[in-house]
């Protein structure tokens, strides 16, 4: 029986096991989990399957599961892959989530496993969204296609070369965060211009981008064409469209130079510490 294996349990690893579970043939029974402080998603997880097993140590977790996710801080995942170095042969493949740590930084531990590179969305939990993965050349072809399928049936997978990881991961993961604080903005614009309450323009506003979200989804329509869609000439869309031409490639470059910096800030820091580990 092949076990897949989870180091840390917090959001993501929490997200990964449900939808596995959901979409998947992988049995509870199939599932290891370590982490250092017992949290309320791994109650929960267990207290609905079971028959997950909860690892004493990390070494466990290495040493049984063919397929280890690491979820722990990114600062967390060398330290915890250096502790259980002997148990990393060259039939384990490890996947690590942590933002800033490539698949080279580590093979610094050892090049015996196999690594990939992940990173998930919270909007695959409702079955709509993009995994992004990374995989090492000796990621053998078995194990690269067990990833990619058991993601694919829930999310998009998209495969991202180490160099463009950080932007892309600014289009999928990061982007949820970044729509509801521009939104946000809108509706308290609103609320600031009317006797509308705040709950009402939340309403309309969210209900205007699930529908514009299923008209992406479901009937071809591009960013471009939608435009043309709804914003005829001379009208009032088209105020607010050419406003947002005018006004918003500054903001998305200020955006995407700021998060590259805080990306940089993080490979500093890991750079800086495979210097002191190794």
């Amino acid at each position: 029986m092949m076990k897949v294996g989870f180091i840390g349990y917090g959001s993501m690893a929490d997200l990964l096991t449900r939808q596995f579970l959901a979409h998947t043939d992988l049995a509870p029974s199939e599932i290891i989990v370590y982490t250092r402080s017992e949290n309320e998603k791994l109650k929960d997880i267990h207290e609905l399957f079971p028959n997950v097993t909860i690892a004493k140590t990390s070494q466990e977790v290495f040493e049984q599961a063919v397929h280890t996710f690491v979820c722990v801080l990114p600062l967390g995942v060398l330290p915890v892959l250096l502790e259980n170095k002997q148990a990393l042969s060259s039939n384990k493949h490890v996947i690590s989530i942590a933002a800033g740590v490539s698949v080279n930084d580590l093979k610094h531990v050892t090049t015996d496993a196999q690594y990939s590179k992940l990173i998930p969305s919270l909007t695959t939990s409702v079955g709509i969204g993009t995994s992004l993965v990374n995989h090492d050349a000796s990621v053998s072809e078995a194990n690269q296609t067990w990833l990619n399928d058991a993601l694919g049936a829930f999310s998009s997978v998209i495969e991202v070369a180490e160099e463009d990881i950080d932007l892309a991961s600014d289009l999928t993961s990061s982007s949820p965060g970044f729509i509801a604080a521009i939104f946000e903005q809108f509706v308290q614009a609103a609320v600031r211009k009317s006797d509308l309450t705040e709950s009402e323009v939340f309403q309309m506003i969210s209900n205007s981008l699930a529908g514009t979200s299923k008209l992406l989804a479901e009937q071809d329509y591009t960013f471009n064409s939608l435009i043309k869609r709804v914003a005829t000439k001379g009208g009032i869309t088209a105020e607010g469209v050419a406003l947002s031409e005018d006004k918003l490639p500054a903001f998305f470059d200020e955006l995407l130079k700021r998060t590259e910096r805080k990306y940089d800030d993080h490979h500093k820091e890991i750079k800086d510490q495979i210097k002191t580990l190794f």
